[in-house]
Order: structure tokens, then C-alpha cells, then sequence
């Protein structure tokens, strides 16, 4: 109980470091707009951006410390504090704040502002992190995220060894160039180093990866023992060890596969859930967003100044919806649970994308509160999807395929959410079409919607094919 408390103690440090970090920009773009003529002001936020580093670097040895205390105790709030400290050290945010304070001391105030407000997102996520109340999940998606860099990694270094492979077999060919040999020996020194630096990432997974760490450890002593071969000038000798790695190295990547499959579909139902939760917010947010304008809507015709500064405000909430937009679209290609969700939110997001430039622009017309009713209804035509698919098939029709014994319920919500996209497409081509007749739009602006819409037409194809190709003949007959 008491290091839940030390926990929440830390949540609380980083939200009066983030709060330190918002009046910093805040004063960072005020300074901006002054063109940065007034040094003091300047001084001041450098103050505050140095006082927001030092918070941070606390935090982080806090977190460190606390970790090490209850790691037997409560070890799932030991790894919730080591990843949110892994986290802040790879995403560099220490780093970044130093750069820039260094930027506000050269009085590069506009590149200082966009700095800050990228550290912003990065803390905003790991203040979610630290105060998530399912960490298991934080944990194992973690962990997938790791695997999948790890599979791309073994898959470079299959590919650098086949390189090896070939290379030696032409020096066989050959009367056997020591120089050229010698750097075949350098380079299988380096693929060596791989295998053993992917074999000590791997083992933090325990008795699930076993077999990927034993196949890559045997891969580095083949790997090692091509190396002698080389160094004494016997390729043949040292061509067969390389085929033993590279053996050894896709049964490895075979089995790396595995648990990352296995790993998807042990967070499968509760990404889905939390992609549904998301989404639910995102509407519930552009809802509130669409309200204030149309109640703005007169003043902001009126040129009333507080209205427009109002207007341009709600970009910043407009700006946290295509945060939790892209935040749903990870979560959906990191699990793979849906293919055409991904790029449907996609779509989504570039609409919230221009709604949040014309709020910039303090628009608050009827275009702009049309387009903004209009993510509310794509958003729930994917929420509504989405819940078609959490329903569960059983055996007396429910859902199930008689072929695969499936859920059927998961292709129609695809079809559905495809059927969505299409419709979009067609809407905003008939829109663009009216636009360009009554000549309501530059050729610029004319071009790069018709490549935009292009892109997304191509995009449905791709993955009506895709669906179809992965589809079992049974569902698609309707069995």
C-alpha cells in the first residue's frame, strides 16, 4: 500500500513537471510572437525549462530506487516503474529537454516551442503509463512491441549470413584471397555479435523463448566457428558452418513468430476493448468540441476577438482526439485484430486533421461544424462495427463458420467497416466534384485532394483483396 502510494507520488511529480512544461510553451509561444525581442521574458521560460529538466531527472531516479525497494514485494509495480524509466530514457526526454533549454539560451524560440510540445506528448504518455490501472496489459504489449523489433532484427541478420554464405562460396571458386577473406572473417565476427546480442534481448522472455535463444546460440557458434575457417583460409569448411547459422537462424525466426502470434492473441480481446473505450472517448470529445463552435458560431462571424481565440483554443482538444486516433491506430497494427480498421481510423484522422487546421484559423462556419458532426458519425459507424464483432458465435448459427469454425462476426464488421470507407470516398468525391463545378477551390488544393482520395481508393482495393485472400472459403459462401 505504501509504495502504491510512492507510486501515485511520482505520478504526481511528473504532472507538475508537465505542468511546468505547458506554462514554459506557453510563454515560449508568447515570446515567439514577440519576435523574441524582450530578453527577460526569455530568461524566465529558460528558468522554468530548467526547473521542469530537474524535476524530471528526480522523477527518473525516484522511479529507479522505488523499483529496486518492492521488486519481490509487488513485483507488477516494480516493472510498471522500471518501464516507465526505460521508457523515459529511450525516448531521450531528458536529453530533449536540455536541447531545448540550449535553443531558449540562442533565442531560437520558434524550434524551442515545437521542442517542448513534442516532450509534452512524450510525458503525457508516461503519466498514462504510471497511472494505468492495467499494467499487465502496458507489460505484454510492451513486450510485443520488443518482439516484433527483434524478429526484424533476426530477419536483417538471416539475410546478412545468406550475404556470407554467398560471398564464400565465390571465394571457393577462387584460389582463396586472404585479404578478401579476412574481410568475410570481419563481417561473420559481426553477424556473430548480432546473434549473441539478440540471444541476451530474447532470454528477459524466460521459458518462452528457450528455443529461440538455444537455435540463436547455436547460430553464434557456427557463426564463430566460420570465423576460425576463415581466418585460416578454408572457406568450404567454413561455407558449411554458415549453413548450419542460417539453419539455426530460421528455425529461430520461425519460432519468434509463434509467441509473437501467441502473445497477440493473449491481448487480442483487451486491446479490442480499449480500442472500443478509445473511440467512444474520441466521439464523446468531438461531440463537446462541435457544441462550443456552433456556439461560437455567431460571435466568430461577427469578428468577435474573445470568440476567435476561443476557436483557435479548441485546436488544442481537437489536437488530443488525433492523439487518441493515432494512439487506436498502434494498438490495431501492433495486434494485428483488425485489417481494415487501421486504415479506416486513418481516414478519420485526416479529417480531424483539417478540422484542426480550420480551428487554427478560428473557423466556426457551417463547413466546419458539418465536418465535425461528420468524424462523429464515421467514428460511431466504426464504434457500431466494432461491437458486431465483440459479439461471441456458437455452434446453433450464431456466427460461427461451419468450415473454419470461425466468427463470422469479425468478417462481417470488416466488410462493414470496408463498405464505410467506400461510402466516405464516394462522398468526398461527389463533394470535391461539386467543389471543382462551381469553382469554390484553388487547382492546388484541387490536386492534392484528388491524390489523397486516390491513395485511399487504392488502399480499399489492397485490402478488399487481402480480406478476400485470408477469408475461408466457407464464411465468404455464407455457411
Amino acid at each position: 500500500m505504501r509504495s502504491r502510494k510512492k507510486i501515485m507520488a511520482s505520478g504526481l511529480v511528473l504532472m507538475f513537471v508537465i505542468s511546468q512544461m505547458m506554462g514554459a510553451v506557453s510563454a515560449a509561444d508568447k515570446a515567439a510572437a514577440d519576435d523574441g525581442k524582450k530578453i527577460a521574458p526569455q530568461t524566465q521560460i529558460q528558468f522554468e525549462q530548467d526547473k521542469a529538466k530537474a524535476h524530471m531527472q528526480e522523477l527518473e531516479e525516484r522511479m529507479f530506487r522505488l523499483s529496486k525497494l518492492i521488486r519481490e514485494s509487488q513485483p507488477d509495480d516494480a516493472a510498471r516503474l522500471l518501464l516507465g524509466l526505460r521508457k523515459a530514457r529511450e525516448q531521450l526526454i531528458l536529453d530533449r529537454m536540455g536541447e531545448a533549454s540550449k535553443m531558449l539560451d540562442d533565442l531560437k524560440l520558434d524550434k524551442a516551442s515545437q521542442e517542448q510540445k513534442e516532450i509534452l506528448v512524450l510525458l503525457e504518455e508516461l503519466k498514462k503509463l504510471l497511472l494505468t490501472a492495467d499494467i499487465g496489459l502496458e507489460l505484454k504489449l510492451e513486450q510485443l512491441r520488443k518482439l516484433i523489433d527483434s524478429r526484424e532484427t533476426l530477419n536483417k541478420l538471416l539475410k546478412k549470413e545468406e550475404l556470407q554464405l554467398s560471398n564464400t562460396l565465390e571465394q571457393q571458386k577462387k584460389s582463396g584471397n586472404k585479404k578478401d577473406l579476412k574481410a568475410l572473417e570481419t563481417s561473420e565476427q559481426r553477424n556473430q555479435k548480432s546473434a549473441e546480442n539478440l540471444e541476451q534481448m530474447l532470454r528477459e522472455y524466460g521459458p518462452a523463448s528457450q528455443s529461440i535463444c538455444k537455435s540463436l546460440s547455436g547460430a553464434g557458434k557456427c557463426m564463430g566457428g566460420a570465423c576460425k575457417k576463415l581466418g585460416a583460409s578454408q572457406p568450404k569448411p567454413a561455407s558449411e558452418e554458415q549453413k548450419k547459422a542460417i539453419e539455426q537462424l530460421s528455425s529461430a525466426q520461425q519460432d519468434t513468430k509463434k509467441l509473437e502470434d501467441k502473445l497477440r492473441k493473449e491481448v487480442e480481446s483487451l486491446v479490442r476493448q480499449r480500442v472500443m473505450d478509445q473511440l467512444q472517448d474520441m466521439i464523446a470529445q468531438q461531440k463537446q468540441i462541435r457544441e462550443v463552435t456552433t456556439k461560437l458560431q455567431d460571435r466568430v462571424a461577427q469578428k468577435q476577438k474573445q470568440a476567435l481565440a476561443a476557436v483557435r483554443r479548441l485546436a488544442t482538444s481537437e489536437e488530443k482526439i488525433i492523439s487518441l486516433c493515432s494512439e487506436s491506430i498502434e494498438l490495431c497494427e501492433l495486434t494485428q485484430f483488425s485489417l481494415v480498421l487501421p486504415v479506416a481510423l486513418g481516414a478519420v484522422r485526416e479529417q480531424m486533421e483539417l478540422v484542426d487546421e480550420g480551428l487554427l484559423l478560428a473557423q466556426a462556419d457551417k463547413a466546419m461544424i458539418d465536418d465535425q458532426k461528420q468524424i462523429e458519425t464515421d467514428l460511431q459507424a466504426l464504434l457500431d462495427a466494432m461491437i458486431d464483432a465483440s459479439r461471441p458465435s456458437n455452434k446453433n448459427g450464431g456466427g460461427q463458420c461451419k468450415g473454419c469454425k470461425g466468427n463470422r462476426n469479425k468478417l462481417l464488421a470488416e466488410v462493414k467497416m470496408l463498405r464505410w470507407m467506400q461510402q466516405s470516398v464516394h462522398t468526398r468525391t461527389d463533394q470535391l466534384d461539386r467543389q471543382i463545378e462551381k469553382k469554390k477551390i484553388t487547382e492546388a488544393s484541387r490536386q492534392e485532394r484528388i491524390d489523397l482520395l486516390s491513395v485511399r481508393q487504392k488502399e480499399i482495393d489492397l485490402i478488399t483483396g487481402r480480406l478476400h485472400s485470408m477469408t475461408c472459403p466457407h464464411c465468404l459462401a455464407g455457411e
